[in-house]
C-alpha cells in the first residue's frame, strides 16, 4: 500500500507526520510544494511509481492533485476543495497577498493562528515568492470539472470549526452526506487530530479492492 501525501498553502509535510505515524505498515510519500521550507524529506511532484496510491491531500493539496492529473487509485480529501474562490470572495485572497508583501513572517503568523497552528515555522523557512503563487492558484484554479470526472473512492475529512474552508463550503463541494466530521481541530486536522485522522483513512483503505 502507497500513500503520497501533498500539504496546502501555508505548510510543508510536517503538517503529516504524526498522521503518518498512525497509518499502517506501507510506503509513504510527501509532495512539497515549496513554500516553507524544512519538513520530511520530498518530491517537487507526483511521484514515479505512485500510479496505485492513494493520495491524501490537505487543502490546497487536494486542488493541487485534482489540478495535475494525479492517478491515484483513490483520494483522501481533509479539509480539501475543487476550487476556493468562489466560495470564497476574492478579496479575502487579494488581502493575504497584500499582506504578504508588506509583512511575510506577520502574515503567515496571523494565518497559522487562524488555523489553528501558530509558531508552525520559523520566518527564515518562507519562500515569500512560492507564497505568493500559491495565492494565484486559490485565486485563479478550478478543478471542478476534474473532480466530477474522478472515477475512484474519495474519503472527505472536515472540522466544524475550520474558518479557513466552512463547513458550508466543504458541503458544498463535497456534499454533506459524505463527509466525516470532526467537532474542532481548526484548518489543521492532520495536526490537532492525527490519531482520528488516520483512523479515517485506515478504514477507507481496507474497504479498496485489492
Amino acid at each position: 500500500m502507497h500513500f503520497v501525501l501533498v500539504h496546502g498553502w501555508g505548510f510543508n509535510g510536517r503538517l503529516w507526520a504524526d498522521l503518518a505515524a498512525h497509518l499502517p505498515a506501507a510506503k509513504i510519500s510527501f509532495v512539497d510544494l515549496g513554500f516553507v521550507a524544512g519538513g520530511p524529506e520530498a518530491q517537487a511532484g507526483w511521484p514515479e511509481d505512485a500510479d496505485d496510491a492513494i493520495a491524501i491531500g490537505h487543502s490546497l493539496g487536494v486542488l493541487w492533485l485534482l489540478k495535475h492529473g494525479a492517478p491515484f487509485k483513490a483520494l483522501v480529501s481533509v479539509q480539501g476543495f475543487d476550487r476556493y474562490c468562489p466560495h470564497v470572495p476574492p478579496v479575502r485572497v487579494a488581502a493575504l497577498k497584500r499582506g504578504l508583501a508588506r509583512n511575510a513572517p506577520e502574515t503567515l503568523l496571523a494565518f497559522w493562528r487562524s488555523c489553528g497552528a501558530p509558531d508552525f515555522a520559523e520566518a527564515e523557512a518562507l519562500n515569500v515568492a512560492r507564497l505568493d503563487e500559491g495565492l494565484d492558484w486559490l485565486m485563479h484554479w478550478d478543478a471542478e470539472g476534474a473532480k466530477k470526472s474522478v472515477r475512484c473512492p474519495i474519503l472527505t475529512l472536515a472540522a466544524r470549526d475550520d474558518v479557513i474552508v466552512p463547513p458550508d463550503m466543504s458541503e458544498a463541494v463535497w456534499g454533506a452526506e459524505t463527509i466525516h466530521w470532526s467537532p474542532d481541530g481548526g484548518h489543521v486536522l492532520p495536526l490537532r487530530h492525527p490519531e482520528w485522522c488516520a483512523r479515517h483513512v485506515r478504514e477507507f483503505a481496507q474497504s479498496l479492492p485489492s
